[in-house]
């Protein structure tokens, strides 16, 4: 995977889980979306900004931020990537 962080901090509003089956259920679907969710394969996305993203998008907790948050996305396939991440590839 090719590309750079943009510093955007997109990546930093908003929660991601995984949901089985989403994509074939169409009920769930639609109960995410009325509460304001985006549905993408089997994800949720839910609109939710960290509260350790400053102003510059940046980390405020940088040296002690949790395992989840240390994770190059960039370099891995699996996960999830904002439209318009540096890193290009989104589901």
């Amino acid at each position: 995977m090719t590309g750079r962080c943009l510093l955007c901090g997109k990546c930093c509003m908003q929660l991601i889980f995984e949901v089985p089956r989403l994509q074939n259920n169409r009920l769930l679907r639609e109960y995410y979306k009325a509460r304001g969710c985006t549905t993408k394969a089997n994800l949720v996305i839910i609109p939710s900004r960290c509260p350790h993203l400053n102003k510059d998008n940046l980390c405020d907790i940088h040296n002690t931020k949790p395992i989840l948050c240390k994770i190059d996305r960039g370099r891995s396939e699996k996960y999830y990537r904002p439209e318009g991440c540096g890193f290009q590839k989104t589901l």
